[in-house]
Formats: C-alpha cells, structure tokens, sequence
C-alpha cells in the first residue's frame, strides 16, 4: 500500500503545481479550426425590475431549426433553483468567416405571425428593461467592450427599448466574438488523453475475456493496438485535427439595433452601426395595431483576434468596482478587532483576576465569607448554569446555528479558492446545499450535546434531534413552497420544477434527517460535563439594571459593530444578486466574513460580563440574541436598500419575493450568528466560574 500512497501524495503534488498553470474554473479549454461550426444557447430573460425570470421561447423570439433543447452539462440544483434555463438558440457561427444581415429565423425567414397576447408580453417586457442572456462557449454575452477593461460587466442585452410611448424591437444582432490563437496544445493533450484511456478500456477488456496465461502469452504475440487504430475506435469524438492553426472564443460582445424588414423580401445589407451615423433605418415598432404581422430577426457576425487568453477571459466579467474600499473595509475591521481584543484582554487580565483577588481576600478576613456576596458577578454563581426556558428550542436553533455556519464557511473557503467560479453556473448554489445536507450531522450532535447539559441527562434527546433537523429546513420548504406557487401563477421560470423540489424533499428525508439523527446518537454517548458550581434550589432575585446594562441597550449595542464590518461587502454583494452583476470577490468576503465572527464572539463576551457584572444570570437566550442582533441591522438595511437602490422594483409579486428571500438569508444569519455569539458566552462563563470553583 505504500507505493500507492505515494503515488497519490504526488498526483496532489503535481494537481496543487497545475493549479496555477491552468484555470480551474469553468469548463476545459475548447479549440476550434478555422470554419468549425459554433452555436450560442440561451439562458431565461431577466430583469432587475421584476427579479423574475422566464423562459426564452416564451416570447416571439426565433427557434433553432433542430428544434428546442435543452443543455444538459448546465443542469444542476443550484441552476434550477435560480431559475436559469439554458437551451440551444438559433444563432450559429462559422469560425472566423464573416456574415452579414443573416436570417436567424430558418427556414420560413421571419417569425409570426404575432398574436395580441405575445405583442402585450413584448411590450411588458420592454417596459420593465428585460435582458436577453446568450451564451457562448460558457460566455455570457454582454454589451461592453471587453478589451477597454471595464470597471464592472452586466451580462446580456435588453430586449427593446421605448421613446415617447412607442415600443421597438431590437431584431437585428451585431455579434463581435474575440478569439485567441493557439497552436492546439489543448486538443492535443485531450487527445492523448483520450488514446489512454481507450487502451485501458481495451485491455481491461482483453483480462476479462483471457485467463491469465492465455492473455501472457497473447501479449507476447500480438503487438499493442497502435495511436491510430485507437483513434479509429474512439471516431470523431476527439474534433477536427490539430496539424491546422486553432482558435478560442475569449469575448463574446454584442450592438442590438432595431430595423424594420419585411417578410418574404430579401433583407438590405443594414447593421447597427448606420442607425448610429447618417440617417438610420426605421425600426421595427411594436404597437397594439401589429398583430397579425411578421417580425424578421437577422444578424451579423464579426470576429477580431486579440492578446486576451483563454485563462483570463473571464477577468473582465469578474472585476469588481471599489477595490480600494474593499482593503478600508478590511483595514477598519482589524482596527475594530484590535479594540475589541484589548478590552477582552483587559476584562479577562485585569478585571477579572482583581475581583478573584478581592474574593480570595474577604475569605481570608475573619466573617469574611458573609461579605463575599460584595465581588460582583460573583454573586450569580449559584444561579448562573440555571436551566433555561423553553431549553429544547434553544438546542434546536444552536444545531440549525452550527449547521448553517460551517456550510457557509467551508462553501465561502473553497469560493475564495477559485473552485466555485461563476463561470461554473450553480456551482456556487450547489456547493452551500450539499455541505448543508452532509453537515446535518454537526447540527445533530451540537443540539442533543447542548440538551444532554443543560438538562442534565440525554432522555429525550431523539425529540430534540428530530426538532433540529425539520427546524430550519421545514419552514424554509414551507416558505419556497409558496413562493413556488406565486411564480408558477406568474409563469416564471423561476418556479422550481414538481420533480425538482420532490427531490430536494427526497434529500432532506433521505440525507439530512439521518445524519441528523446520527450525530445525536454520538452526542447521547457523550458523558456529560460538570458545571463548576452548584446551582441553588430557590432562584436568586434580580434587581433592576442600570440603563447602560439593560438588555435592550446591549441587545442594540451587541449588532452595531459586526454590522460596521459586513456593510461595504454587503452592498457589493447585494448590488450583484439583485442587479444582475457577478459577484467573485470571495476573497474578500471571506476574510470580512472571519473578522465579523471574532468581533461578534468578542462583542457577545463583554455583553456577558456587563449583564453577570449586573446581577442578572438570564445571558443564555441574551447571548444567542445579543448574538444575531446583527441580521435586525442588516434586515434594516435591506429595506433602505430597496427603497433606494431598488426603487424600480415593479409588482407586488417582485416585492414579496424580494421580502421573503431576504428574509430567509436574515433569519439564517440570525442563527448562525446567535449560535457564535451563545457559545463564545458560554465558555466565558464557564471560565470564569471555573476560576472561582479553583480559588
């Protein structure tokens, strides 16, 4: 077994050296020939304005003459809950060959003829600003000029636009496609590749059909199949050959124009760029009176050669604005650790160590132990670990805490890697569900664990595990289930498919309720831990705090400053969802999101220490709160934010969906945060105590 482990120590070697030769993003590079036929696909129409999408071919656009397909390699969980729908389209490409004034409908030539009700969604759709998305070689179109380094890329273009109450169609595409010259290495190594692996598969093939004396002496007699009759055997899966000069698509950009053209007539040589100069064309009006007519949609192909390679060709896409406010963010956060670091130290230095000394002094004082009740938080500890109210869901919002958390932090830590890349459509979605299902487990033990303590005993703790895993994912189906109703009444493509969502039930039924289960039969095994003091038959009475330490002052105080650290990002993050911009700076937010739990787990032990300090031993429902305070400044500024950056926002359907994914998003920080905030309290007090328990 040792060679083989040292074979896999060098294969991770090797693929850990490749990872900066290559781009691990997106799909494995494709090369093309001179002539080669190319073809985009369409991804759902979408709008900032509505944030609903729908289906291409819901509108009178063009159909493939093949006939509608859908593309498989682009079908995956997080593609499906984010509505996109990605199929063929009938705009096709030859390699470096030129066309002008192409007719994109075959082979009738135009579309129609249109129906009132397909006139009323255009003009709907050109109301609210709808994109058409297309795709190329796994790049989204765009209107931009990719090669002048924009500050930051919206993908697609609009499907028309209005001036003075008439609406037009943009039916006329001007495609610009930037490739990149290659000298086939890519198709080289995909075929050798290829070769390889068809040898192994012929002569597995050989061992299974011959013993093993029958096959050594085969071997001895007959020569090993050669490149070429292997490449006969694999056919023409391997593409056009690689003797000839190659290119790669690097850019995808578009000019859509509207141009008014009559059926049946042999479309004039007109692009976009003459409605810009001299006098332009007139465009293809869309108003109530043109039902019945037929819309010719065509367009032009250019291709430019340019320095831009295949490995940075998404750079231009994935750049962000601000990046100088993204380092003062950060910058501002350390700052605001350092602070907070300090004032831990100084509590848990100086403080803590005085009052200890001042304990030990009066019990060493004749009656000093009548006076001891004089050192402070010290006079809560006969009542500090007292039971909790409602302690099952307590333990069931710190499992669903726990899950939550370490989904989102190992899904933001592989982002940040680069393996998680836009360019890999719902990679990004998938990758947060799976790590949720399989860390089910983590949510199971931490919630049954935190009921075995307080409790003092594990009966009934498969209760508790059962609570924990349909909690949050229970209400969250319930809350995507109607949803899923109010879009599939819209017609949306953004509903999730009946077979779909069984699936994701199937999931949850199937993974995560017992994974959940599993990690409370661990945790019931565990033996429980010791408080450091005993807990007083008759509660100790409260005396009412001073303002500074009520619980709603530190409740409100306990939010602001891992608020402060999330605000940039969180603006840059919800511009790009929202707004239709990509978002790839996981670097960034990954760190951001780091200091955010240590400012949240240093915030959550001073909070502690002031209410203990206060008399007041109620901090574990406090803690957990204190905790998530967080999500009520950010569910505040979501609102701002839709106030102001989303004003546009259009239909009480947009608003409710806007409202109600937020505020699932919230709701899951809440618990996670507030699970941060309970156990950073909890091992504080029990240190402290501790403490005291050894003097």
């Amino acid at each position: 077994m040792r060679p083989w482990r040292a074979l896999q120590a060098c294969a991770l070697i090797a693929l850990a050296c490749c990872s900066h030769a290559y781009y691990l993003p997106g799909t494995y590079p494709q090369e093309f020939t001179m002539g080669q036929n190319l073809q985009a696909e369409v991804n759902s129409v979408v709008s900032s304005e509505t944030e609903l999408p729908y289906n291409y071919y819901s509108l009178p656009f063009c159909k493939p003459a093949e006939g509608v397909r859908k593309s498989i390699n682009s079908v995956n969980p997080g593609t499906i809950l984010m509505g996109s729908r990605i199929e063929n389209s009938p705009y096709n490409f030859s390699m470096l060959v030129e066309e002008k004034t192409k007719l994109a409908c075959q082979p009738e030539g135009f579309y129609g003829p249109l129906t009132d009700r397909e006139l009323v969604d255009l003009r709907e759709k050109i109301d609210q600003h709808y994109r058409v998305r297309l795709i190329l070689d796994n790049l989204p179109i765009t209107t931009y000029d990719l090669e002048e380094n924009p500050e930051s890329i919206r993908p697609g273009y609009e499907i028309g636009f209005s001036v003075d109450g008439k609406y037009y169609l943009n039916n006329h595409l001007m495609f610009k496609i930037l490739v990149h010259k290659t000298n086939g290495q890519y198709s080289r190594a995909r075929e050798e590749m290829a070769e390889l692996e068809a040898a192994a598969v012929v002569e597995g093939g050989a061992r299974r059909l011959l013993g093993p004396r029958e096959l050594l002496k085969d071997s001895k007699a007959a020569p090993a199949p050669s490149s070429s009759a292997l490449a006969g055997l694999l056919g023409n899966s391997m593409g056009p050959s690689t003797g000839d000069q190659m290119y790669m698509v690097v850019g995808f950009e578009v000019m859509a124009c509207s141009i008014a053209r009559v059926s049946g007539q042999k479309p004039s040589d007109v692009s976009c760029i003459d409605t810009l100069e001299g006098k332009p064309p007139a465009p293809q009006e869309v108003h109530k009176g043109a039902a019945g007519t037929n819309v010719v949609y065509t367009y032009d192909v250019y291709w430019e050669l340019t320095d831009i390679s295949w490995a940075s060709r998404w750079d231009a896409y994935l750049r962000m604005p601000g990046g100088r406010v993204h380092w003062f963010s950060i910058l501002n956060s350390l700052m605001v650790v350092v602070v907070m670091s300090s004032i831990v130290a100084m509590i848990m230095l100086r403080t803590i160590r005085r009052d200890l000394a001042r304990y030990e002094g009066i019990l060493g004082e004749p009656g000093g132990k009548d006076d001891v009740e004089e050192s402070g938080w010290k006079m809560v500890s006969g009542d500090v670990f007292r039971s909790p109210k409602n302690a099952t869901l307590l333990c069931v919002q710190l499992g669903s805490g726990v899950q939550i958390i370490l989904s989102s932090f190992i899904t933001l830590f592989f982002a940040a890697l680069g393996f998680l890349s836009p360019a890999s459509r719902g990679a990004l979605l998938t990758a947060m569900l799976v790590m949720y299902l399989l860390l089910a487990l983590a949510a199971g033990f931490a919630s049954v664990w935190m009921w075995g303590l307080i409790n003092r005993s594990y009966d009934g703790w498969s209760g508790v595990a059962w609570r924990c895993a349909a909690y949050f994912p229970g209400i969250t189906l319930g809350v995507l289930s109607m949803l899923n109703v109010l879009l599939a009444h819209t017609g949306s493509s953004g509903a999730i498919p009946l077979l779909a969502f069984f699936s994701l039930i199937a999931l949850w039924f199937i993974i995560s309720i017992p994974l959940c289960f599993s990690g409370g039969i661990v945790a019931a095994k565990q033996e429980i831990r010791a408080y450091p003091t005993r807990t007083n038959q008759i509660p100790r009475h409260i005396p009412p705090p001073h303002w500074a330490s009520h619980p709603a002052v530190l409740y409100l105080a306990a939010g602001l400053l891992p608020f402060g650290t999330i605000f940039v990002e969180l603006y840059f993050a919800m511009t790009s969802i929202w707004q239709g911009y990509f978002y790839y700076i996981f670097g960034f937010c990954f760190v951001v999101g780091m200091l955010t739990v240590l400012i949240t787990i240093e915030v959550a032990i001073v909070c502690t220490y002031v209410q203990l300090c206060a008399e007041d031993y109620l901090w574990w429902w406090r803690s957990f709160h204190r905790g998530g305070s967080m999500a009520l400044y950010m569910g505040l500024y979501s609102v701002g934010f839709l106030v102001n950056t989303l004003h546009s926002l259009s239909g009480v359907v947009s608003i409710v969906l806007y409202l109600s994914y937020m505020g699932l998003v919230l709701w899951a920080i809440y618990l996670a945060m507030g699970t941060v905030g309970f156990f950073a309290s909890f091992l504080f007090t029990y240190k402290i105590f501790g403490a005291v328990k050894a003097d």
